[in-house]
């Protein structure tokens, strides 16, 4: 019992370790798309530019895959964050970024829609267009 005990302390101890070095946030469900105000006198960050078709192209699958997953989060949180400012009646600071998050996802499907055309095996291709019509 005495050794279970301190097995389980261990693995725990270990397993919380491995926690305390992880970089990503330790924020989950619905907290992650809740939209944070800046405070008075906070300069805002600054935003780069939506993904280019060119760049995308380098991209592995896998790579676009995640960077979909990606924008659609951050799609999400700029969506309840424009409407968390309609609600208090403020113009919500730099309106442009949720254009350019759009225009990475519509590139994305375009460059997986245009590797889908160079796949020689029909019944891939036909699951992989599914797929992408699906997101």
């Amino acid at each position: 019992m005495l050794a279970r005990t301190f097995k389980q302390s261990a693995l725990y101890i270990i397993f919380r370790g491995a926690c305390a070095l992880s970089t990503t946030s330790r924020v989950q469900g619905l907290e992650e798309i809740i939209p944070k105000f800046p405070k008075e006198g906070e300069p805002l960050q600054s935003i780069g530019q939506a993904w280019t078709a060119k760049d995308l192209r380098q991209k592995s699958w896998d790579d676009l895959h995640k960077l979909w997953f990606v924008l659609a989060k951050e799609r999400n949180l700029l969506q309840s964050e424009k409407l968390a400012y309609a609600r208090a009646r403020t113009q919500m600071p730099d309106p442009s970024r949720l254009t350019k998050v759009r225009k990475g996802m519509n590139r994305i499907k375009q460059v997986m829609s245009e590797r889908l055309k160079e796949h020689e095996d029909l019944h891939m291709r036909m699951q992989l267009k599914a797929f992408i019509d699906s997101m």
